[in-house]
């Protein structure tokens, strides 16, 4: 038996080179972490007609770097730990881990043209020059490939020192006959690529820059720069720079506009640690054991936003292109993107197949943004030609991490709260999510992971998880989950709040029960006359439809007066009750806070403002329907109530007149409420000298269409010192003499339905130039 050797092929070349590397923009990210594997701070690339180059300014080789690392093919001193042997006196202990450890990035060179010209320097050697022919791998296939040689020599400087990062040391690749053109297009793409190949989401200076330079493309980049300065308020997208330095704005762009979730490996990779924050605010963090094996020798990190409407308009005006074409959860592997993780088409984390089973359950791909990064990662070996990670046990615990730490609590979130939400998806902040509604939906949540085995809640926000209104309808399933995050968490003060807040509505429900029984006996005394009026009503039924249950003083019965009587009753003994507790805190001492005694005048207040509504239906009858809550034309109503109302503020001095498009909008209200609602806004308009007030009343298009009502005068308007007039719907702040409760209450009541009010200083009109004030409300 003799020993023998395999033979090696010339066509080796190809199937490492073009048929391995197959696209592009991968054999140029190929040599770019070759260039960041080399301790590079720098790298230039140059588009030219007939050339590309791609300089940095690393650690570069010597004469025997080339011959026993460069030109030994497959071979990968990366891999093998010896990389940086003859530089580890410069460097010390390596602080970042290697980009790539294949030992075939070099052939990349291949795709991008037929021939090379490298040129590098090590410390303390001179340059050394190498000059390939691609095309002599190419000829006869039975040709060895130690046959075919190459040219080596050496300089005593760069041939071309300018196209050099600045620096002693570096390596230069210049590639001839192109195999493939690049357009304009092209470059744009390749620049977007290299924005996300080097993590775009991490902050601060990155310590890796790259450079475009396309010298043919200059003309055109002016044009396109000039373009994006004439743009105002960012109505259009921007157009893409090819030239200059490749920037990572993404953190800029979607930074505090979004919710987002992140998790960290703690305490040496025994505890996953995750952050929940919307829109800059943080909701809550956790820590919880590590459950997953593989995972905790590594250093993974995410972070994960989720786009809402207003997110993604941003991001598109900002970038140039959609979210959705930029690309989803990139992973990163030692600080380089691996693809095509992240790409539109790929669902490596399985979210898209997911979706399909729930569209309003799951978020996709199409909602998510954001980085995996995983560091020193032993196992998770990177295909070479855009196929991701190799498949194994490893990975598919990071996929499984990922999505169940990640997506599914972000969707615990976005789909159970702020989904809930019609209007929170335009919202630039998380005003939305501190109505009362949805804070019950935070507060259940977060008490929810503190009651959760292994879980640890670190922190939360106490604007969200607080007590909330007890005339909210969520009020006792907040309070339930308080006790129980108090009960968890041991916080004795939190406990306090909700016995006393469970003490304050057992005294309400008391009163209540109270009123309902006298009710009871006022409209057993009534039936008879009940009876007597119903054939009576009948006739009268379709004039009452058409007013929007308003009728004319003369329908006045003895059960409306009697329901009236009820109502009236009712909250004056609420009122009772807590100037009964309040005064019982004075004398006994205890301490009231200003917090405390205006949250008692707004209550009294709020409850008075209902006695005041209904004394003015006393003289129109239906008070038992106006207090009772209906589904009927809202529309309609507004302007019938406007209508028919009307006389009453013509002493004030005020016109209000009522235009619409007389169009259907049916909705679940209490007429009462809305008597509130037109009966503040007149009132606030009044105290701001206006003698006319429009209400403008439309209602949208669609399946769901929303009612806009736009409400205007021809006051002194907003004070100019107001810088936000969104201020004059907080409690307290008041631009007239008034007690800055009006307003405050018609948000309250406009919330209260789903909706959202807003203020603004452009003019409803020309004589209308006075404050203006926008209702919306959601079908």
């Amino acid at each position: 038996m003799t020993q023998e050797a395999f033979k090696i092929s010339t066509g080796l070349k190809d199937l490492i080179g073009q048929d391995l590397i197959t696209d592009d923009f991968v054999a140029v990210f190929e040599l770019v972490k070759n260039a960041f594997d080399a301790h590079a701070r720098k790298v230039n690339l140059l588009f030219e007609a007939d050339r590309i180059v791609i300089a940095d300014d690393g650690k570069g080789m010597s004469r025997a770097n080339i011959l026993n690392k460069w030109l030994f093919v497959a071979y990968s001193a990366k891999r093998d730990g010896t990389e940086d042997d003859d530089y580890r006196n410069r460097v010390g202990q390596r602080t970042r881990h290697f980009a790539g450890a294949k030992g075939v990035g070099r052939f990349s060179c291949d795709r991008l043209g037929t021939t090379l010209r490298l040129a590098s320097k090590a410390a303390d050697h001179p340059v050394q020059i190498l000059d390939i022919d691609w095309k002599n791998y190419e000829g006869n296939p039975k040709t060895e490939f130690s046959e075919v040689e190459v040219g080596l020599s050496r300089k005593a400087e760069f041939p071309d020192a300018s196209l050099k990062p600045g620096g002693e040391t570096g390596t230069v690749l210049e590639i001839r006959d192109l195999r493939y053109q690049w357009n304009r297009d092209k470059l744009q793409r390749l620049k977007r690529e290299l924005t996300k190949l080097i993590d775009p989401f991490s902050s601060g200076t990155p310590k890796f820059q790259i450079n475009i330079s396309a010298p043919g493309e200059v003309e055109a980049d002016e044009l396109d720069a000039a373009y994006n300065a004439s743009l105002s308020n960012d109505k259009k997208p921007s157009r893409l720079i090819v030239n200059g330095v490749i920037e990572n704005p993404i953190l800029d762009v979607i930074g505090n506009r979004t919710a987002s979730i992140q998790i960290r490996l703690t305490q040496n990779g025994r505890s996953i640690e995750t952050t929940l924050e919307d829109r800059g605010e943080t909701i809550y963090r956790i820590r919880e054991p590590n459950e997953y094996s593989y995972l905790g020798p590594t250093a993974i990190k995410a972070d994960i936003y989720f786009l809402n409407r207003s997110a993604k308009a941003v991001f598109g005006r900002r970038m140039g292109i959609p979210s959705v074409q930029f690309g989803s959860i990139f992973l990163f592997r030692n600080g380089f993107r691996v693809f095509p993780i992240g790409a539109e088409d790929d669902d490596f984390f399985g979210l898209n197949r997911r979706k399909a089973q729930g569209q309003r359950r799951f978020l996709g791909n199409r909602d998510l943004i954001g980085r995996v990064d995983i560091q020193g990662a032993a196992g998770f070996n990177e295909a070479t030609s855009r196929q991701g990670l190799i498949r194994n046990e490893k990975v598919q615990e990071l996929i499984d991490c990922v999505r169940d730490k990640c997506v599914r609590r972000l969707e615990r979130y976005v789909v159970d709260i702020t989904w809930k939400d019609k209007f929170d998806t335009d919202q630039a902040d998380i005003s939305r999510i501190m109505l009362d509604e949805s804070s019950a939906l935070v507060t259940q949540l977060v008490s929810r992971l503190a009651a959760t085995e292994g879980v640890e809640l670190l922190e939360y926000n106490p604007e969200l998880v607080r007590i909330i209104d007890e005339k909210s309808s969520a009020f006792e399933a907040s309070l339930d989950a308080l006790e129980l995050l108090a009960e968890e968490t041991g916080d004795k003060k939190l406990l306090a709040r909700v016995e006393d807040a469970k003490a304050r509505i057992r005294a309400l429900e008391a009163a209540e029960a109270e009123a309902r029984e006298a009710e009871s006996r006022a409209q057993s005394r009534a039936m008879a006359a009940e009876a007597a009026a119903e054939q009576a009503e009948q006739k009268f039924t379709d004039e009452r439809e058409r007013n929007a249950f308003l009728v004319a003083a003369s329908s006045l019965d003895q059960d409306t007066v009697l329901n009236l009587h009820h109502q009236i009753m009712g909250h004056a003994t609420d009122v009772q009750h807590g100037v009964k507790r309040m005064m019982g805190k004075l004398r006994s001492g205890a301490q009231i806070t200003k917090s405390d005694w205006i949250d008692f005048l707004e209550r009294v207040s709020y409850r008075n403002g209902q006695i005041i509504i209904a004394a003015k239906f006393a003289t129109k009858g239906g008070y038992k329907q106006q207090s009772a809550q209906i589904e009927a034309d809202l529309a309609g109503y507004i302007k019938d109530y406007v209508e028919t109302i009307g006389s009453l503020w013509a002493p004030r001095g005020i016109t209000v007149s009522v235009t619409s498009d007389d169009k259907e909008f049916r909705k679940l209200f209490k007429p009462i409420e809305i008597g509130m609602i037109l009966d503040n806004l007149v009132s606030n308009a009044t105290k701001a000298k206006a003698d006319n007030i429009n209400i403008a009343i439309t209602v949208g298009k669609g399946q769901k269409p929303e009612l806009l009502v736009d409400v205007s005068d021809d006051g002194i308007g907003w004070p100019k010192s107001f810088s936000d007039v969104s201020r004059v719907f907080e409690k307290g702040v008041t631009t007239t003499d008034g007690s800055g409760l009006g307003l405050f209450h018609v948000k309250q009541l406009v919330e209260g339905m789903k909706g959202v009010v807003g203020a603004t200083r452009e003019p409803f009109s020309a004589s209308l130039n006075g404050a203006h004030i926008i209702l919306r409300v959601p079908s």
